[in-house]
């Protein structure tokens, strides 16, 4: 069975050939950042400029506000001075999350995804 590898953030079959990170630095920066309020504060305006809504199923026409989270579009460990940034920051759903940390979806379609203004479609 495929899982998803948070080694080296793809899909695939049994373990991965790629050794574990080894900078625990830089995890652990992040793993604090995650922890403080900041963050939460930050995570919560964007669940609210996002109007609750994954803004990837928003943009196929579908208001889906389950198993949110937000993503940071340029991962903290290759930019950590962008961890606030609110053009670097998009709400998702657990699927497009993952689909997002694997690369499937790119990040200039999520970076226009998050400059434009989240619309509801109308019922």
């Amino acid at each position: 069975m495929k899982r998803y590898c948070s080694v080296c953030h793809t899909v695939h079959e049994g373990r991965c050939a790629r050794p574990m990170q080894t900078d625990r630095r830089r995890s652990s920066e992040a793993d604090r950042f995650r922890n403080r309020k900041v963050w939460r504060r930050k995570a919560d305006s964007i669940l609210e400029r996002d109007r609750y809504c994954c803004r990837m199923c928003l943009k196929a026409g579908v208001i889906n506000n389950r198993e949110l989270s937000v993503h940071h579009i340029i991962p903290l460990g290759s930019d950590f001075g962008r961890r606030l940034d609110d053009n670097n920051l998009i709400t998702l759903c657990r699927y497009h999350h993952e689909q997002a940390e694997c690369g499937h979806i790119h990040a200039k379609e999520l970076f226009v995804l998050a400059s434009e203004r989240a619309t509801l479609p109308e019922l």
